[in-house]
C-alpha cells in the first residue's frame, strides 16, 4: 500500500558552449522582448480566479516535440537537492577510458538513491484535502489539474506522482471504510528498510545520505540545456553570452506558458452537453418533429410483453431454483457520431477524425436515443465512445478521487472523499469480520452434512456386504 519508489538518479547535463539547439542559435543575436515577458509578481496575470500562486518553470517533457503535444514546462521539477555529486561539467570531461569497471563512489558516477516514504506520502494527501477545501469555500470552485501542479512545486514533485499518491491515498481511505484495513506495520517496515539499505550504502562509501527525495531529471529537455546538435557560429559572435541569453529568453517563454494556462476546472460532465454542428440539430428536428407519427406507429407496446426486449439470460432463476420468466427490459438505447463528408472536402480533411482542424474546432457531432428521445450526448457519453479525444493523462490518474469530491459536493454524499472517521472505520470492520465469521459458521455446517451423509452411505453399503 506504499507508493514509494527507488530511484538511482542522474544530474541532468548543462549546456556546452559548442553545440545547442538549431533554433536558438538562429536566434542567438536578438534580444529578449521585453513587452512579451511578463511582470515579476507572486500572484500570476490568470483569468481563473482561483489561481493565487504562480508556479515557476521546471523541465519540458523530452517526447512532446516527438508526438506533437503542447510543451509542459511543469512535467518535472528543478534539479533541487542536497547530494554532493561531481557537476555536469566534470562528469562529461571525465576521461572515457579507465582501467576500472566501476566508479570509485556514486559522487563520481553522479548518481542519488533516494525514497518516497509514507511520511511524506501522507503529507502530500493531506496537503491536497486541505487546499481542495479551502479552494472551495474561497471561489467556489476547484481543478485537481491546478492542485496537483501547485503541491507538486511545494514538495518538488512531479504533477504525475502528486496525482498517483493522491489517488493512492484515497483507495486505502475507502477501503478502511468498506473494512479492509490496511497493513500500515508492513509499509513501516518497508521504510525502514529501504532507508537502511541507502544509509549502508553512503556509509560504505563514506559519503553523505542527502535523505531526500528526487525525481529522475529528463536530461537534455531542461531549461539552457543543449541537445546533440551541433552547428557551425561565426568567431564575431559570443557563444557564451549568446547561450545566456537563448536560456534567459527560454525561461521566459515557459514561465508566459505557465502564467496563460487555462487549468481544466471540476464539473459534472454527466450535465454537459457535447458540442455538435446544424446538421445534428436539424436531423434531431426532424426526429421530434416530421417523424413523430412514424415513432408512434413502430414504438414498441409497453402492455404487449413481446415488444420489448429480454435480459440477455432470458430467464430469471428464483431463490428455490427454479427459472422464472423474466420481466423484459426498457427499450435499449444508442450513440451514433454524425459524419457529413461533404463538409469535410470543404475543409480539406483527408480523414473522418478531423486531424485538419483545430482543438476548438472539432467537434463531436454524437447523438443519444436513451428509449425516450433523441438528443445530444453528453461530454461523458462522448468520453466512453470510440471517436473520443485524446485523453488527459492527469485527468486519468486522479479520476476516481476527482468523481468522489464531486459527488461529495454536488450530491451530498458522506465517506465518499477525505479522511474516514475512525468510527466509521472500526463500525465496517466488525462488519466485516461479522461477514466472514458467518461464511465461516456456514462452511462448517456444510461440511459437517457433507460428512454425516458420506458416513451414512458408508453405513448403507456395509451393511449390504453383510447382507451378502
Amino acid at each position: 500500500m506504499n507508493s514509494s519508489h527507488l530511484l538511482h538518479c542522474f544530474h541532468r547535463t548543462s549546456g556546452g558552449a559548442s553545440g545547442g539547439r538549431k533554433a536558438q542559435l538562429r536566434l542567438l543575436s536578438s534580444k529578449i522582448n521585453v513587452k512579451k515577458t511578463l511582470v515579476d509578481s507572486d500572484k500570476p496575470p490568470n483569468s481563473q480566479a482561483f489561481v493565487n500562486t504562480r508556479l515557476t518553470p521546471g523541465e519540458f517533457d523530452p517526447l512532446s516535440d516527438i508526438y506533437g503535444k503542447p510543451r509542459n514546462p511543469l512535467y518535472r521539477p528543478r534539479w533541487r537537492n542536497k547530494a554532493q555529486i561531481i557537476s555536469a561539467e566534470d562528469y562529461a570531461a571525465r576521461p572515457k577510458v579507465s582501467f576500472e569497471e566501476q566508479f570509485d563512489s556514486m559522487h563520481d558516477a553522479m548518481v542519488v538513491l533516494s525514497w518516497l516514504d509514507e511520511e511524506k506520502r501522507q503529507d502530500v494527501y493531506q496537503m491536497y484535502l486541505e487546499l481542495t477545501v479551502q479552494q472551495d469555500r474561497e471561489f467556489k470552485t476547484t481543478s485537481h489539474e491546478y492542485l496537483m501542479r501547485v503541491i507538486g512545486e511545494k514538495f518538488n514533485l512531479s504533477p504525475l506522482r502528486v496525482a498517483a499518491i493522491v489517488q493512492n491515498c484515497h483507495d486505502e481511505e475507502q477501503a478502511a471504510k468498506a473494512g479492509k484495513m490496511v497493513n500500515d506495520k508492513m509499509a513501516k517496515y518497508i521504510d525502514a528498510k529501504i532507508k537502511e539499505h541507502i544509509d549502508n550504502a553512503y556509509m560504505a562509501y563514506g559519503e553523505v545520505n542527502p535523505n531526500q527525495f528526487v525525481e529522475i531529471p529528463t536530461g537534455s529537455a531542461g531549461i539552457g540545456s543543449a541537445s546533440r546538435e551541433v552547428v557551425k557560429v561565426e568567431d564575431l559572435y559570443n557563444v557564451d553570452e549568446l547561450t545566456k541569453q537563448a536560456a534567459l529568453r527560454e525561461e521566459g517563454e515557459a514561465q508566459l506558458l505557465i502564467d496563460t494556462k487555462i487549468y481544466i476546472e471540476d464539473v459534472d460532465t454527466g450535465k454537459i452537453d457535447s458540442k455538435a454542428n446544424a446538421d445534428c440539430f436539424k436531423l434531431m428536428d426532424n426526429v421530434h418533429n416530421e417523424f413523430q407519427q412514424v415513432k408512434e406507429i413502430l414504438n414498441r407496446k409497453q402492455d404487449d410483453g413481446l415488444e420489448s426486449p429480454l435480459p440477455s439470460n432470458r430467464v430469471v432463476e428464483g431463490e428455490d431454483g427454479s427459472e422464472n420468466e423474466s420481466e423484459r427490459r426498457p427499450r435499449w438505447k444508442y450513440v451514433a457520431q454524425i459524419i457529413n463528408v461533404r463538409e469535410q472536402k470543404k475543409v480539406g480533411k483527408k480523414s473522418r477524425r478531423g486531424a485538419k482542424l483545430k482543438r476548438h474546432q472539432q467537434k463531436e457531432n454524437t447523438l443519444v436515443d436513451d428509449g425516450q428521445e433523441l438528443r445530444l450526448a453528453t461530454v461523458e457519453e462522448v468520453a466512453q465512445t470510440s471517436w473520443r479525444s485524446e485523453s488527459n493523462e492527469d485527468e486519468l490518474l486522479y479520476r476516481g478521487v476527482k468523481a468522489a469530491w464531486l459527488d461529495r459536493k454536488l450530491k451530498g454524499e458522506k465517506y465518499v472523499w477525505g479522511r474516514v472517521p475512525a468510527e466509521v472505520r472500526m463500525k465496517s470492520s466488525r462488519q466485516e469480520e461479522e461477514k466472514e465469521e458467518s461464511v465461516e459458521e456456514q462452511n462448517d455446517e456444510q461440511q459437517g452434512d457433507a460428512g454425516k451423509n458420506d458416513a451414512n452411505a458408508n453405513g448403507e453399503t456395509t451393511v449390504t456386504k453383510d447382507e451378502k
